[in-house]
């Protein structure tokens, strides 16, 4: 399996997903944060964060996002989107690597798992930073995209039993047509 070239895109097409335009875009940003249990967070890390539409969104509610990406492009674009709002840091990384130190109390992760190759790698990397009694929200398309290595609904059942495995709490589960979004809390 040969992953997308995410920077090649953003080079070709500042919003390859019409993450700006897309009904479905807006629709699952707004269930993503009508479904976030607390109001207001401290410290959110936004792995994946592409043209920074979410990172925008979550800097209304937290006191401070890192957001991050793998595309230098698609950092670019999140940095200028975001570069008048207090407290947001947009960095270029990929997992496993984690570019901060401390922890977080809100992980958001929105369609990029299937691109990971270990995802239980990947899954040890974001619990490792979120606090206890913090959150892990993952949304996915609710199909198999032609060039990742997993769909959503078999990923989102492999991530349900490693949360069972960690003991972390399922605090909601929205499933529909279009898109999955799970939302856990951490151990206390």
């Amino acid at each position: 399996m040969k992953v997308p070239d995410f920077e090649a895109m953003y080079q070709a097409d500042k919003d390859p997903w019409r993450v700006e335009t897309s009904w479905y875009e807006r629709r699952k940003l707004s269930v993503l944060l009508a479904s976030l249990p607390r109001e207001r967070y401290r410290r959110a890390w936004e792995p994946g964060c592409g043209p920074g539409l979410t990172t925008s969104a979550l800097a209304e509610r937290t006191d401070e996002v890192l957001a991050t990406d793998v595309s230098e492009t698609a950092v670019a674009l999140a940095g200028e989107r975001t570069r008048d709002l207090p407290g947001v840091h947009v960095l270029r990384s990929d997992l496993p690597a984690v570019p901060f130190e401390g922890t977080v109390d809100l992980v958001v992760v929105a369609e990029f798992l299937y691109y990971v190759p270990d995802l239980g790698g990947a899954l040890d990397v974001l619990w490792s930073v979120c606090e206890p009694g913090g959150h892990l929200a993952v949304m996915h398309w609710a199909h198999h995209p032609d060039d990742a290595f997993r769909g959503g609904p078999g990923m989102h059942a492999q991530i349900r039993l490693d949360c069972v495995r960690r003991q972390a709490r399922s605090v909601l589960s929205h499933v529909d047509e279009h898109f999955l979004l799970d939302v856990y809390e951490s151990p206390r």
